[in-house]
């Protein structure tokens, strides 16, 4: 799970993140969150609570900021594309809201998917991904095949809804580099 380290409770958004993680706890998945406070705090607590196991993925140079109590184990990062190499290798991802490291993250995750079987399903979480699906799809080079690979819910229902669906399932047929 990726999202913003910078919002906190009373967010509505922080709640449900929270909730996410306590239904992915729930169901008896391991959670794996950026490490830190935020949006990833809430999930990891939320999965924490339900009895899930946490990984949190800090990374070594940021040393102004302390990882989650919530994660019951730690996965420190050298670089960023050591961070990336351990958030691709999950089943699925889910991106809540979040700023400019969530978005590198999403895209990292939704651009395997486009081309590697078997890479990380990817639901997106929040109010803000419609709007950005909409305007990838209407200024980049993306088509509806590509939109399709980032599963956008609403709720946390819709998103688990989603999540099922996509790891009880067949590896995605990756249709090739499509540059």
């Amino acid at each position: 799970m990726v999202g913003s380290a910078r919002l906190e409770a009373p967010d509505p958004r922080w709640r449900q993140a929270r909730e996410l993680g306590a239904a992915l706890g729930g169901r008896g998945w391991r959670v794996m969150t950026g490490g830190y406070g935020g949006l990833m705090g809430a999930a990891a607590r939320g999965a924490s609570e339900a009895g899930a196991t946490v990984i949190g993925l800090p990374m070594r140079g940021w040393s102004a900021l302390t990882p989650s109590r919530w994660c019951d184990e730690l996965r420190w990062a050298e670089d960023y594309p050591d961070r990336l190499r351990h958030l691709l290798s999950c089943d699925a991802v889910v991106a809540l809201d979040g700023g400019i490291g969530t978005l590198a993250e999403t895209a990292a995750v939704w651009a395997a998917l486009q081309t590697e079987r078997g890479a990380a399903r990817l639901v997106l979480l929040g109010a803000g991904w419609p709007g950005l699906l909409a305007a990838f799809g209407g200024a980049l080079v993306a088509d509806a095949a590509d939109l399709v690979l980032a599963a956008a819910a609403a709720t946390t229902g819709e998103a688990m809804e989603l999540l099922d669906a996509m790891v009880s399932g067949a590896p995605v047929a990756a249709p090739g580099p499509r540059g």
